[in-house]
């Protein structure tokens, strides 16, 4: 079972400012969402993200899409909150089951990008992935993912083509 790294251990590896990761809340950007998103990314496959996420992924292992990293902290009070933290895509033949390696065998190791690194280790038992599978086409998926990156402005994606996208995730760094 791997033991994701503590606090303290990320600090020394990354000595930048990282663990009050302020969230872009740009109204102006949401707008520009492509409101036919509601009949794309609808009903998801959730599941925790921990050492187990590739033996749980069942039918979705072989499938395309568009996923979403959230951090969900159990607040004993409601309005529940969630921060999306990540968005990312599953094409051609690199399938969900092959792109999640990658993040499952982060947890714990000291050696990688930094956002994967801070993504797979700093919310232990808080984190889930939520995987919307598309039949579209590899440019579509890729579309949807940059829409959802230059609009929502996720934390720890670093890809935007807009300039405004851009300079809000400025304060991120």
């Amino acid at each position: 079972m791997a033991v994701p790294l503590s606090k303290e251990r990320l600090a020394e590896l990354n000595p930048e400012r990282i663990y009050n990761l302020p969230l872009v809340l740009n109204y102006e950007l949401w707008k520009n969402i492509d409101t036919k998103l509601i009949g794309v990314l609808n009903n998801p496959f959730k599941i925790k993200f921990d050492e187990n996420l590739r033996n749980n992924l069942g039918t979705v292992k072989d499938k395309k899409g568009i996923y979403m990293f959230l951090v969900e902290p159990d607040f004993p009070f409601i309005p529940k909150l969630n921060y999306l933290v990540y968005v990312g895509r599953v094409i051609k033949d690199n399938t969900f089951f092959k792109r999640f390696y990658d993040y499952v065998n982060s947890i714990g190791k000291e050696n990688g990008r930094r956002n994967i690194q801070l993504l797979t280790n700093l919310w232990p038992d808080k984190t889930w992935v939520y995987f919307y599978e598309l039949k579209l086409l590899d440019n579509q998926i890729s579309e949807i993912e940059q829409q959802l990156f230059d609009n929502i402005i996720p934390p720890l994606n670093n890809e935007f083509r807009s300039k405004q996208a851009q300079n809000n995730r400025s304060i991120y760094n």
